[in-house]
């Protein structure tokens, strides 16, 4: 039995992606770039794990990278179930749902006919009423499933476009929406407004964070989150930007992306800045306020897949805008682990760093000791100094004003 999927990247066709046999195995995985893409002018390749070639690829290497591409957890369960789709099908889900993904990658049956956008309801307001009260954690996700989207992560959340009037909608197939947006989690209230409060702040200080808006949509309140890997250049067309996370760059599956499980550790990250792709200086002082910052503002849940490498059409390469900074030490300790999804040195907890644990942390990833404590020492003081403001801010903008004055209070 054999199946294959249409690769394509900036909307172009690229390559083939295939499974081979009867056991939907990582061993059965197949990969192959298009001779006429490799013969074109300036093509890129998908992946650093994928570089161009005329043989094929098979096996982990491209199961590990085209799953990374989908939902985990609860938001992958309600997906499948909504479609009926097998359970665990990595293949059978990305030719649902792979229309839409992460970056500049689509992927789908080689005669995919787009539905017209016309025939389909956009409006997010309408689908969310029409869900009823079905609408709880993981079940945003299936709102945009049937037009092929697919958002990779456990948390709940849409691939939208803002309208130029702030209306929400969902876009038609083949469209490229412009923000992301994650609905208030019912398990863990209050973790829209720590984001919030974690990108807004990491900002504020100057640091290169996507740009998030507190909003509503119907009864719940949400975040919306301006999409990095597109353009956003006023009264022009959104255009995608290809991306990676540092999973699928490394070669490691979605469900390695904590060290402790067997996943990549800072130094083979900080490895594949330096000395893989050869990124530079910036790309390297970007890396280590991410892992500083997290540290700082107690982000324990700082792990591969929130780091990315961004692509521009030309091949142009550099770390992506830091997203997902959760400052989770106000959220209750039975549900949210302490322990740093990255070790930090022998640090067990993220409250409890210490300058011997920057120092290892310097010496397993190539930076200088004396470097290291003086970024941290200047990142403490800037998150102290502006905190006050960015929580003023976030209350003025419908946060809990309460939850946000807490996790200051921890943060400080």
């Amino acid at each position: 039995m054999s199946e294959t999927l249409d690769v394509r990247l900036f909307g172009q066709p690229i390559a083939g992606v295939g499974i081979e046999g009867d056991y939907r195995s990582p061993e059965e995985w197949r990969f192959q770039y298009r001779p006429d893409y490799l013969a074109s002018a300036g093509p890129i390749p998908v992946s650093v794990t994928l570089p161009l070639q005329d043989e094929p690829f098979a096996g982990a290497v491209v199961a590990n990278w085209f799953g990374n591409l989908l939902p985990e957890g609860a938001v992958r369960e309600t997906i499948e179930r909504r479609l009926r789709l097998p359970p665990r099908d990595n293949f059978a889900l990305l030719a649902a749902i792979g229309g839409e993904c992460a970056g500049a990658v689509s992927v789908g049956p080689e005669s995919e006919s787009p539905e017209p956008a016309q025939k389909m309801e956009s409006d997010l307001e309408a689908l969310i009423r029409a869900q009823g009260s079905d609408v709880g954690d993981g079940a945003w996700a299936v709102l945009g499933s049937p037009r092929r989207l697919s958002l990779a992560g456990a948390q709940d959340k849409i691939a939208v476009i803002r309208q130029a009037d702030g209306r929400l909608t969902l876009p038609a197939i083949g469209e490229p929406s412009t923000h992301i947006l994650k609905p208030e989690s019912r398990r863990l209230p209050g973790l829209r407004d720590l984001e919030a409060l974690g990108l807004r702040l990491a900002r504020a200080i100057g640091l290169n964070a996507v740009q998030v808006e507190l909003v509503r949509v119907g009864d719940r309140r949400a975040l919306l989150v301006e999409r990095y890997d597109r353009t956003h250049e006023t009264n022009k067309l959104t255009r995608r930007l290809h991306q990676e996370d540092f999973c699928q760059a490394l070669g490691y599956p979605s469900e390695l992306k904590y060290e402790s499980q067997g996943g990549p550790s800072l130094a083979r990250c900080a490895d594949l800045i330096r000395n893989r792709m050869r990124l530079g200086p910036s790309a390297l002082q970007q890396f280590l306020d991410w892992v500083v910052y997290s540290v700082v503002i107690g982000n324990a849940d700082a792990h591969a897949k929130n780091l990315s490498l961004l692509y521009t059409p030309d091949g142009g390469r550099q770390v992506a805008p830091h997203y997902d900074l959760v400052p989770i030490l106000t959220l209750p300790e039975s549900l949210v682990d302490r322990e740093p999804a990255l070790k930090i040195g022998a640090a067990r907890r993220i409250d409890a760093v210490t300058r011997s644990d920057w120092q290892s942390f310097a010496a397993t990833t190539g930076y200088a000791p004396r470097f290291v404590l003086e970024r941290v020492a200047t990142l403490a003081l800037a998150v102290t100094e502006s905190i006050g403001r960015v929580s003023h801010q976030l209350a003025s903008e419908g946060a809990d004003a309460k939850r946000v004055e807490a996790a200051v209070l921890v943060i400080s």
